[in-house]
């Protein structure tokens, strides 16, 4: 599961500065990063911590992982998802970012709620088809990942350590 929340570990690493410009872009990807994402990165890390501790080497039963995703972890996600949904942005390129964070939340969302639906049911054919969704979540994050370093290096932003 920790690959699950890759961007958002970058992310917590990561702030931009950059000095004040002209490039609507390039003020937008740092208003994004900095006052839309970074507000966000421990929502997303309570969750997948909460989903890491009930699967993989901490799974215990099907009983405890179907009850934390129902109670805990989809409607956390859930909260999450909105949150990332209502992020603003000022230009179509910090927007197509954006919407790739998006899918990938989404993606990640429809996962937890494929498996809890699988779990319900007892039903492998859903479990795996949970375990592909999160699989292409992961690489949603990972494009999303690519392209705010694209847009970063396109628009002269640089990423630095915090």
């Amino acid at each position: 599961m920790k690959k699950l929340s890759v961007f958002m570990l970058v992310l917590c690493c990561f702030s931009i500065l950059a000095a004040c410009s002209t490039d609507p872009v390039k003020k937008d990807l740092i208003t994004y990063v900095n006052d839309g994402m970074l507000p966000l990165a421990q929502d997303e890390k309570t969750v997948t911590e909460k989903y890491g501790s009930v699967t993989g080497d901490n799974f215990t039963d099907d009983e405890t992982l179907y009850n934390t995703l129902r109670d805990e972890i989809i409607p956390q996600y859930t909260k999450y998802l909105d949150k990332v949904e209502a992020v603003k942005t000022e230009t179509s390129e910090v927007r197509a970012v954006h919407e790739t964070y998006i899918k990938a939340v989404s993606t990640q969302k429809e996962a937890f709620i494929t498996m809890l639906d699988a779990l319900e049911k007892g039903d492998l054919n859903l479990i795996n088809e949970s375990n592909t969704k999160l699989s292409e979540g992961r690489k949603l994050f990972r494009d999303f990942g690519e392209q705010v370093n694209t847009l970063a290096k396109e628009h002269d932003v640089t990423l630095n350590k915090k």
